[in-house]
């Protein structure tokens, strides 16, 4: 079956509900509310039940998040934002074959963040060594940027089906939601 988006009471990204009889008993429960809904069915001896592709929680649940969720520039999300491709010659590259270079590296003040990071295979990183692109005669392919919603969809999952991303990017667009507010 399919799995489900929980947001939290402040309607920001809480986690993905694996299995869906767990969600469908947060909303059974009172404890969440459906935002949008897939549309299989679920049966009962008495009733059916549509089940929940995104539900926001109606109390707030506290995190222990210390650094915002889609703001971090993991391995995974660098990587999904550059189409796994190198940012400098274009190559293909797989989590095992790539790396994360910083544009500005952090030995000269380059923060480890989103807008300064890309994803670039290993020769290039290391012919760009410890300079700027220019410095090395090197031109990015595309400046390096934040998540987009679809993009964070596809980090929270090694894999998401296309059925579910559908219905949490409509549903977070319908709303004009984002996963996390920065």
């Amino acid at each position: 079956m399919s799995r489900c988006m929980v947001l939290n009471s402040s309607y920001e990204f809480l986690t993905i509900q694996e299995r869906w009889v767990d969600a469908l008993s947060l909303v059974i429960a009172g404890k969440a509310t459906p935002l949008e809904h897939y549309p299989d069915v679920v049966r009962s001896q008495h009733e059916h039940f549509h089940l929940p592709a995104v539900v926001v929680m109606r109390y707030h649940v506290k995190t222990q998040r210390k650094r915002t969720l889609f703001h971090a520039p993991t391995r995974r999300a660098v990587f999904v934002r550059d189409n796994f491709e190198c940012q400098y010659c274009g190559g293909r590259l797989s989590m095992t074959t790539g790396t994360r270079d910083h544009v500005l590296p952090r030995s000269r003040g380059g923060e480890d963040t989103l807008g300064n990071v890309v994803a670039a295979c290993r020769p290039c990183n290391f012919r760009k060594d410890d300079r700027t692109p220019d410095e090395a005669g090197m031109q990015l392919r595309q400046r390096p940027r934040p998540l987009t919603e679809d993009e964070k969809v596809q980090c929270l999952l090694k894999t998401v089906r296309a059925k579910e991303r559908n219905a949490w990017v409509a549903c977070l667009k319908r709303l004009g939601l984002q996963l996390w507010a920065a």
